[in-house]
Formats: structure tokens, C-alpha cells, sequence
């Protein structure tokens, strides 16, 4: 009995040793890169498993992604009625769904924060749910975080405010931000996947709540040449300055994957976007100070560029609406303007010797585009892109197998950017654009932050601002190098049309073919 005794006491001593304080100048995080099934006994049971393994690092939270536990199952989350009585499923289940009862007790066992992604059912039947908003006398189903604590209680609920082709389900009924408070110091907000293109809440709950840390599940279609997951992911770090934890489906098929823990501008703390089925968790020690990361951790973990080959790789439809410059070997310097931006590029290129060779365009783009015709939104752009031939119709394409070689070697590149300085929408407490520095290599990875150089300058005495990106690794196998802004002002505008009519109508029409069976294939999947 007494050695037992003893064993019990050694486990709360290690139990309580590993939980991070508001003393502490770090906490240790989690997320959750998972493979897509539609067994839901199983990815509860897997759920379980990896809560158990992150806190066996010491994780302090741990995040999963967007609908991978719950794919055809609704569960009810009542925060405003029995959850404000009784918080801990765990100690009640005869009250609560399997889900809930099972994760608050794996949190609760393992004392550490979970953050899951359900679709929640609210009955608005006879009666409605206490305490939430029923306009209509019927059942609602939303895309939702919920947020276990320590003890196994739900702390947090947050619905998507921006769906993607998710019809069966409802955008949030009210925009409410998500937000919660860890007894080791930190305030959280999160969002779900789409939610992050917005103004609401992506850019507003970092600036009306001087939020440092984000939390994101996300099923991201990832779409070159700006927006793969992980290039998206750490570009929103950089520029928000925050702890970003990025939780990320792995559906190679349908171009879902793209997991990491990111911190401001010191780039990923450890990341992966791979081509291949996989469920990963990946744990690191982050600074409560975005970006003032102290000793070694494990950085990227890079695929073998041939298997992202298996990755379906979506491709932006504006691009046909931007100004373009195709570059030719050697120094150039030059300036392109689409209305109100204008880039100014400084490039000495030269070509590797591989069989397959990408060219490069030069971009420019003031504009509206459209996110797979869900929803349109503004972007102002300045960059570098490679293409698989010389008209713009190619560029933002992988060729259809990796060849060693292939990319271009830039000697020199810097991308001058002058745009509309952002501007506080004193309404909502939120900037009304913001820019990005954007890049991508052969392994669909971003470069690292001591590969490039970025700088704001606002100019005085004028709206303006200089946004510069400046490359350092010459040596980098780039397909991607810019500044890539969202104007938020122009959201829900129509598409600007493409600027050259060279092959654009077919291009456009076979985008169009490309984008139908494209949400065929994730609707399927979801």
C-alpha cells in the first residue's frame, strides 16, 4: 500500500511539474495533422489516443482539425443552458453526447486544454435552446470549435462565421469572435479554416482584443500560387504577429493537408504539408512573446518533393486578371501598376540545367477575385510566379511530375510594393486590408523568415505605403515570391475580368470545368 502510495504521489509531482504557469515565459502546444475517415468509432478512439500522447510531451493544448471527428454525427452544445450547470460532461453523461463525455474525460485524465471541431446540431423546435438565438422553428446544424479545459469542462463555443460550400449547414447566426483564457497565462481567439480570407473574425479578433495567440482547424483546398496551407498559415504569423497553432485534414486527393505552430515573424516552430496520407502530431515550446523563440526546436519537416506530385493542387482563377511581365535571363528592373498598386521588381535570373524548366512572370493585380465562386474578395498582389510556359495561362501550375532543376535561379529579387496604406475600421476595432509576404518551394513549403527579408515603411505625408520584399537565398528552388494583400473593402464585388484574351476563354472555361469537379470531390470528401 505505501509503494503505491509513493507511485501516486511521483505521478502528481510529474502530473503537476509539466503544466506551464503565467510565470512561465512559454507554454507547450500541440496540434493534429489527421488523416480523413469516415468511421467516427475510430477517430474518436484516435482522438483519444493523441491527447493521451501530447501530454505525455507536456503539451499544455492540444489542437485537432476541422471535421475529422464528427462527419456525419451532429452534437448538441448547449453553452447557454445545461453546460452553464453542468460544465464537465464527464461527470454527467447521461446528459451529453458521446463526444463530449469522452473528451472531457481525456482532458480531464490528462489535464490539458483540447480544442475539437464538431457539427453542432441546436433544435430550435418547440421552444428553441436556452439562451441561443432561434429566428426559425427548426433544427440548425454549424461548423464549431469546442474548447475542454483542464477539468474536462467546455469553456469555449465558436461557430464559422465564413462557410465553404458546406450547404448543409448555417453560418453562424450572429458573428461572435471566439475567445478563451488558459490558467498558464494566455488568451486564445480561434477560427475555422475559411474564416481566415476574412475581417471577420481573422484580423479582428488579434486587433480589437490584442489577441498574441490564434488558434485554426482548418480542411484548407490548398491553391497556388498564394494560398497552400502552410504558406498562408505562416504568412498570417508573420504579419498578425502571433502564435499561430494550425491544425490541418490530411485529404491529398482533394488538396487537404498543411499542419504547424507558428511564432510572428520568427516563421514555423515546426510544420508539415505533405503529399502523402498522413496523422501527425506535432508539439513544440512556445514563447508567450510571439517571435522571441529561444534554443533549438524542430523547424519544418520537409517531404520529398516527387510525393507532393499526389497533392491536388487548385490554382488561383484571377491570375488571368493580372498585369504580367514574362522575364526573361539576366538583370531586369522595372515597374507594373494595376490601378491603385504598383510593384517595382529587381531581378537577375539565370536557369538551371534540368530537362523540364519553369518560366516567370512578374505580377501585378488591384482587383476582385473569386474563392471557387463560394465568395468574391479584393486582393492587391506584387510578385514572382513560376509557369510551365511562357503565356500566363501557365503560370501558378506545377509540371504533372517533379524533375530536379527545374525552377529558376534568382541571383537577386526584390519586390517593392506601393498600396493603399491600411486603414482601423473603427466599427469593428479591424484594419481594412492587410499584406502578406508569400513564398513557396519546390516542397510547397514557405521559405524561412532568414531567407527573406520584410518591411513597411508608410510614407509621410502621403495614403501610401512600401511594403519590400527582399530575397537572401539565392539558392532557394522558388515557385512563388511576393506580397500578396486582401482588401477587405471590396469583398462581395464581382470578379474583375481577365486583362489579355489570349487563350483566356478557354482557360476560363476549363477553370471553370476544373472548379465544379474540384467541390464535387470535396463535398464527397467533407
Amino acid at each position: 500500500m505505501t509503494v503505491i502510495c509513493i507511485f501516486m504521489f511521483l505521478c502528481f509531482i510529474r502530473l503537476s511539474a509539466q503544466k506551464s504557469t503565467p510565470a512561465d515565459r512559454s507554454y507547450v502546444a500541440a496540434v493534429v495533422e489527421y488523416q480523413v475517415q469516415s468511421n467516427e468509432t475510430a477517430n474518436l478512439q484516435k482522438y483519444l489516443q493523441l491527447i493521451e500522447e501530447a501530454a505525455s510531451q507536456n503539451a499544455d493544448i492540444i489542437v485537432f482539425p476541422e471535421m475529422t471527428l464528427t462527419r456525419g454525427q451532429s452534437v448538441v452544445v448547449p453553452i447557454y443552458g445545461l453546460l452553464k450547470v453542468y460544465p464537465v460532461p464527464a461527470t454527467h453523461p447521461e446528459l451529453y453526447d458521446e463526444v463530449l463525455v469522452s473528451i472531457s474525460e481525456a482532458a480531464k485524465q490528462s489535464q490539458i486544454y483540447v480544442v475539437i471541431n464538431v457539427q453542432e446540431m441546436m433544435d430550435c423546435k418547440n421552444g428553441g435552446s436556452p439562451g441561443e438565438n432561434c429566428p426559425k422553428q427548426k433544427q440548425y446544424r454549424f461548423n464549431t470549435n469546442v474548447v475542454f479545459d483542464r477539468n474536462g469542462a467546455v469553456i469555449d463555443r465558436y461557430r464559422k462565421i465564413n462557410l465553404f460550400g458546406e450547404y448543409s449547414r448555417t453560418a453562424a447566426l450572429t458573428p461572435d469572435l471566439g475567445i478563451f483564457t488558459t490558467d498558464f497565462g494566455v488568451t486564445f481567439g480561434h477560427f475555422i479554416c475559411f474564416d481566415l480570407m476574412f475581417q471577420v473574425p481573422s484580423i479582428q479578433v488579434v486587433q480589437k482584443n490584442k489577441i498574441t495567440d490564434v488558434i485554426f482547424p482548418t480542411m484548407w483546398f490548398s491553391e497556388l500560387p498564394y494560398l497552400t496551407a502552410v504558406e498562408i498559415q505562416q504568412a498570417y504569423a508573420h504579419t498578425m504577429n502571433v502564435n499561430f497553432l494550425a491544425a490541418g485534414a490530411n485529404n491529398v486527393r482533394v488538396g487537404s493537408t498543411g499542419s504547424g505552430i507558428f511564432s510572428g515573424k520568427a516563421g514555423a516552430l515546426i510544420s508539415l504539408m505533405t503529399g502523402v496520407p498522413t496523422t501527425r502530431l506535432l508539439v513544440a515550446e512556445v514563447p508567450k512573446v510571439p517571435g522571441q523563440v529561444e534554443g533549438t526546436y524542430p523547424g519544418p519537416i520537409y517531404d520529398n518533393p516527387a510525393d507532393q506530385d499526389n497533392l491536388l493542387l487548385k490554382t488561383d482563377p484571377s491570375l488571368l486578371s493580372h498585369v504580367s511581365r514574362l522575364l526573361k535571363t539576366g538583370l531586369e528592373e522595372f515597374t507594373l501598376e494595376d490601378k491603385d498598386v504598383y510593384c517595382h521588381f529587381k531581378v537577375r535570373l539565370s536557369q538551371r540545367n534540368g530537362n523540364t524548366s519553369y518560366r516567370y512572370r512578374a505580377l501585378a493585380f488591384s482587383g476582385t477575385r473569386t474563392f471557387d465562386g463560394v465568395a468574391t474578395g479584393g486582393a492587391k498582389v506584387c510578385s514572382v510566379v513560376a509557369c510551365t510556359g511562357q503565356n500566363i495561362s501557365t503560370c501558378g501550375n506545377r509540371f504533372p511530375r517533379f524533375s530536379p532543376n527545374s525552377t529558376g535561379i534568382f541571383d537577386e529579387l526584390t519586390i517593392t510594393a506601393r498600396v493603399p496604406t491600411p486603414v482601423m475600421d473603427v466599427e469593428i476595432n479591424a484594419k481594412n486590408s492587410i499584406y502578406f509576404p508569400v513564398s513557396l518551394d519546390t516542397n510547397i513549403m514557405p521559405l524561412k523568415p532568414k531567407d527573406y527579408t520584410y518591411t513597411e515603411t508608410v510614407l509621410s505625408k502621403d495614403t501610401n505605403s512600401l511594403y519590400v520584399l527582399d530575397l537572401k537565398n539565392v539558392t532557394a528552388e522558388l515557385y512563388v515570391f511576393g506580397i500578396w494583400g486582401r482588401e477587405y473593402t471590396s469583398d462581395g464585388q464581382e470578379s474583375s475580368p481577365p486583362v489579355e484574351d489570349t487563350d483566356s476563354i478557354i482557360v476560363s472555361v476549363l477553370n471553370q470545368i476544373g472548379g465544379l469537379i474540384w467541390m464535387f470531390l470535396s463535398a464527397f470528401s467533407r
